[in-house]
């Protein structure tokens, strides 16, 4: 801070002394600098104390507690950084210490050898196949538990070669190593098959131990083969964090959407009703898969729920996707995201949901969340001890419908209450709740694999139904049988509307 002498404390002034000179000169400034400060002070409190006009450039973003920070703070592409690098810095940071004592058999994985040609996935070759690489988990489920390996494989039909599974625990350069214990591919020929393409599979190897290893890689033929692969193992959670996600004792579930593209419609409106709906029910958390294409408000409300904590917003590109085969190529792709988002999420929830942002898995009767419809099947279901998934009868709440005028149009779901007469039958489009405890393999609809319980059920229709919000394919069910209201989600319009105008606030809408 400036100090201002009095008159009393300027030192006298010689005619000779350069420094007098400058102290006079200084003095003279004193009044001009004051007022210039207090000017520009002035400035920056009117234009900080400014009100929002409208709503913010698509440049910008919320933070979750109200201050408003540039997209580099808060950029969603980001958000779980890139996954070369990551895998990069880890073995760089091992490298000297492990391969000071190289060993023989299965020496730590040099980032060299790794082929990323793609940005999620590193490719490497087992026999006359190519093996494409996405994640690593940790499986304690199993009596003995199992290092669980997400790839997409050139084939459709096997034969699979030998494989290995080389793990590393913490601090230690010699690998464990287990043969290949099962093979559960996420697809089935009929659906679709061409040569060119990698098709959904898990690999799974026992762990011999009780500890978690830090970093696997998959080797043929030879177990103690250089490894071309290295993958991080998604580590579960401490007991601690288990005990405390689950100290209210309430069923917990998770929510799993493949991801989104429309980049040419501002689906704002109906990410932020869906999003509420799905806190409404009982979801603790979304997790979803950005492959870019969305139209900038869309990318916006979904960083708002990114940094709040429900979104779990993963950067992911396509693998394999042509033109001439576009659709199953997604479809290949949807089917390992399904799989990623359980194995990622299973220590967290008890159930996990996958849907799409038009569909609800509505609870019915007496029951007005998930938590509440679970608890009631669970007691129905007198015949079996555990169940591996509780499905939804798919029903149409069509567009072509017209919208019920007298609720607000930004709410698609809340305004639509008129549907199609039948429901579709069960297991066709059905969406389910699945149990983490026992599903080992998913698919959009329903479970391809799951231990230790019972085959899926269908959840009777006075408990639940899935209301899908979308055009039909059959135009003729628009008519014939008449359609009917149903209006069972005007039960939450209160609590949805109010809570979904406080996110529109918090964006500027």
């Amino acid at each position: 801070m400036f100090k201002y002498l009095t008159k009393s404390e300027i030192p006298p002034v010689t005619g000779g002394s350069s420094n007098a000179m400058v102290f006079k000169l200084c003095r003279s400034f004193r009044t001009p600098l004051v007022c210039f400060l207090s000017g520009f002070c002035l400035f920056l409190f009117t234009r900080l104390g400014q009100p929002n006009s409208g709503p913010l450039p698509a440049a910008k973003r919320f933070h979750p507690r109200g201050q408003v920070t540039d997209v580099e703070d808060l950029e969603v592409l980001d958000y779980h950084g890139d996954k070369e690098q990551d895998i990069q810095d880890f073995l760089k940071a091992n490298e000297d210490p492990f391969w000071v004592k190289r060993e023989e058999c299965a020496p730590y994985p040099l980032f060299e050898n790794i082929n990323f040609r793609h940005p999620h996935f590193q490719e490497t070759r087992g026999g006359n196949l190519t093996y494409y690489i996405y994640g690593a988990y940790y499986d304690r489920r199993p009596r003995i538990p199992e290092i669980v390996v997400l790839a997409m494989i050139s084939t459709v039909t096997g034969p699979y070669p030998t494989t290995y599974c080389q793990m590393w625990f913490e601090g230690e350069s010699q690998a464990e190593i287990s043969e290949l214990h099962d093979t559960k591919l996420g697809w089935y020929r009929e659906w679709g098959n061409r040569e060119y393409l990698a098709y959904p599979t898990l690999l799974t190897f026992q762990v011999n131990s009780r500890r978690i290893p830090q970093l696997v890689a998959i080797v043929f033929d030879d177990r103690c083969n250089v490894a071309q692969n290295a993958v991080k193992v998604v580590q579960p959670p401490t007991s601690q964090d288990e005990e405390r996600m689950r100290s209210d004792g309430k069923l917990r579930t998770g929510i799993c959407v493949k991801y989104l593209s429309f980049p040419d419609e501002d689906i704002s409106p109906r990410i932020v009703e869906w999003m509420e709906m799905m806190k409404i029910l009982g979801a603790v958390r979304v997790t979803a898969y950005d492959i870019g294409g969305l139209h900038a408000n869309t990318s916006r409300t979904l960083a708002k729920y990114t940094n709040d904590g429900y979104l779990d917003y993963r950067p992911y590109q396509l693998l394999n996707v042509r033109k001439e085969d576009e659709l199953l190529g997604m479809r290949l792709n949807e089917v390992l995201l399904y799989n990623d988002c359980l194995y990622r999420n299973m220590y967290d929830f008890d159930y996990i949901a996958v849907m799409d942002v038009d569909e609800v898995p509505m609870p019915l009767g007496n029951c007005t969340n998930w938590p509440d419809l679970l608890r009631e099947l669970v007691t129905r279901d007198v015949n079996c001890s555990s169940r591996s998934s509780y499905c939804f009868n798919n029903v149409y709440y069509p567009k072509e419908l017209p919208a019920d005028p007298k609720i607000p149009q930004d709410f698609p779901m809340l305004s639509h209450l008129t549907r199609v007469a039948k429901h579709l039958d069960p297991w066709l489009a059905a969406k389910c709740l699945h149990n983490t405890g026992s599903v080992t393999l998913l698919h959009n609809h329903f479970p391809l694999a799951w231990y230790d319980a019972c085959a899926p059920d269908s959840v009777p229709l006075e408990l639940g139904q899935l209301q899908h919000y979308r055009t039909v394919e059959d135009k003729n069910t628009l008519k014939e049988p008449p359609p009917q209201r149903d209006d069972n989600i005007r039960r939450f319009s209160h609590q949805l509307i109010r809570n979904s105008r406080k996110v529109h606030r918090q964006l500027g809408w």
